[in-house]
């Protein structure tokens, strides 16, 4: 209790305050819930402004415009000019212009998201998978290898064809999915299981706070 309320009384009474008006919530929506909201919300967007000017536009933009050298000060001017674009969406008969930064934005961020998708998740997903296969030791291995193909069979959607060396296919596929489709309420089951027991966690520290603040 002494070192809480050393130098930073006020503001650890200001966070014990803050986090009740946030619990008040359980009785029903009320002022105190709102008016912690607002300060949360507008605290988070003034911390976002901060980093974004002192992290993101002074260095990369304003210090190569303005004490750059020439070649620094082309590459500056093309985020400046495609950024101003953005501004003529607020009228209508300049949104035109803003359409090749939105085009420059989707380009971007379609790469980036197929890029990390193949190279973040799929190829070291499939070299996992191929490295668990021991012949020595089938053991959990085997089980990694069963859960890939099964739950990428699970996304398989094609239209069957006709034959009955297609309807074998079609069989085959439909009985790896069901494999798969447990495999995923098991994920799915692990992951929801790890946010509750972070969510709680979050919870007992600060009811611990809270304790330690009253002296409980």
């Amino acid at each position: 209790m002494g070192e809480l309320l050393g130098s930073d009384f006020v503001w650890v009474w200001l966070a014990a305050l803050l986090t009740i008006m946030v619990y008040s919530y359980l009785l029903g929506d009320n002022p105190l819930y709102r008016l912690a909201e607002h300060v949360f919300i507008g605290s988070s967007v003034a911390y976002s402004v901060v980093v974004v000017i002192h992290g993101t536009l002074e260095p990369l933009l304003l210090v190569p415009l303005t004490s750059g050298e020439t070649g620094e000060r082309l590459l500056a001017a093309v985020p400046l000019v495609l950024g101003l674009l953005l501004w003529t969406k607020l009228k209508t008969s300049w949104a035109w212009l803003g359409n090749f930064s939105v085009a420059f934005l989707l380009g971007v961020g379609a790469a980036l998201a197929i890029g990390g998708a193949l190279f973040g998740s799929i190829l070291p997903q499939v070299r996992a998978t191929v490295n668990a296969i021991d012949l020595s030791g089938l053991g959990n291995g085997l089980i990694i290898v069963i859960g890939t193909i099964s739950t990428l069979l699970y996304f398989h959607f094609a239209a069957g064809a006709k034959g009955s060396l297609s309807r074998i296919g079609t069989s085959f596929i439909r009985t790896w999915a069901r494999f798969g489709r447990w495999f995923i309420m098991i994920a799915f089951g692990a992951i929801f299981a790890n946010m509750v027991m972070a969510r709680i966690s979050l919870l007992i520290g600060r009811v611990q706070f809270l304790l330690d603040v009253f002296g409980l």
